[in-house]
């Protein structure tokens, strides 16, 4: 045994240096915690965001804060970079498709292949003349307003827009996901934007601004479908005769077109025999279209 008085003191500071070295570790595990938790909220801003593009939708996806930790900083910098030249991709390439494509392959090979589709052109008549008349800024928003319309209706039917070509617009449907009703969905989608033309000239007659006539084709048949173009500029588009077709048919629609109607569509013997439930057409007589030595049967969509 020992005397109180002989230990005493080295009891008290044992004491004082435990309740000393408690208090450091808990200050310790608390600046862990505040420095972890400044460490991981910027890691999980940018994983939540990276998380956001898998669904291709760039432009809800909000740029990341900078940071003071410059690794952290230096990585928010690239990620945005990285998000304004996305949302450059998405505006210049149809993401539609791209999801389309994506669910049909993971590595990015796709083989081209023959299929049974529909494709659709649509152009604006005389065009011209009313672009001369008009500032190229007013022309420029025309043709933005008028695509966004089409693209809508085309879109609503599960159709992919090919290409914009000038004031014209390519579309088609059966590729690259297999659509058995294809000529019915893109009969649709004309009928549509029919309706969506008119809609938009009484609007702007009500304005005095010029109305626009719209010339519509549409041709279904077999067509090579697959990524065509260079290693480093490919194009997921159609290519052969039913292609040409189509164009033809809207082309056609000059001297077919009903005088004073805000839309024409001229759809071919094989799209009309492959429309399903509903549709009125009438039959406007066979045609030898440029380019071909057989005639066409043609028809009036209405």
């Amino acid at each position: 045994y020992f005397q109180a008085r002989a230990i005493g003191g080295e009891l008290r500071r044992l004491l004082t240096a435990t309740i000393a070295g408690g208090v450091t570790v808990l200050l310790a595990v608390l600046i862990a915690i505040l420095v972890g938790r400044r460490i991981a909220i910027p890691i999980t801003r940018l994983a939540a965001a990276a998380d956001q593009l898998r669904d291709l939708e760039f432009g809800a996806v909000d740029r990341v804060p900078p940071s003071r930790l410059r690794e952290l900083n230096e990585a928010a910098v690239a990620f945005n970079n990285m998000l304004v030249g996305l949302r450059w991709f998405e505006a210049y390439v149809p993401k539609r498709l791209i999801e389309r494509l994506i669910r049909r392959t993971r590595d990015g090979q796709l083989e081209s292949e023959e299929r049974q589709v529909t494709v659709m052109f649509t152009d604006i008549a005389d065009f011209t003349p009313l672009s001369e008349a008009l500032p190229a800024a007013d022309v420029a928003t025309l043709l933005n307003r008028h695509f966004e319309m089409l693209t809508g209706c085309v879109e609503a039917e599960g159709g992919t827009v090919d290409k914009f070509i000038g004031d014209g617009m390519m579309a088609f449907w059966g590729a690259p996901d297999a659509q058995p009703d294809h000529a019915s969905r893109a009969a649709r989608a004309a009928l549509a934007i029919a309706a969506a033309v008119h809609a938009d000239n009484t609007a702007r007659a009500g304005t005095g601004q010029p109305v626009i006539r719209v010339r519509i084709g549409l041709h279904s048949g077999n067509a090579v479908v697959g990524n065509i173009g260079s290693a480093g500029r490919l194009n997921y588009t159609l290519v052969g005769d039913t292609v040409n077709i189509g164009s033809r048919l809207e082309q056609l629609g000059k001297q077919l077109a009903d005088a004073g109607s805000d839309c024409s569509i001229l759809v071919s013997g094989a799209t009309a025999a492959a429309l399903e439930g509903g549709f009125r057409t009438r039959r406007s007589g066979e045609f030898n279209l440029r380019g071909r030595e057989e005639t066409v049967e043609v028809f009036l969509l209405e």
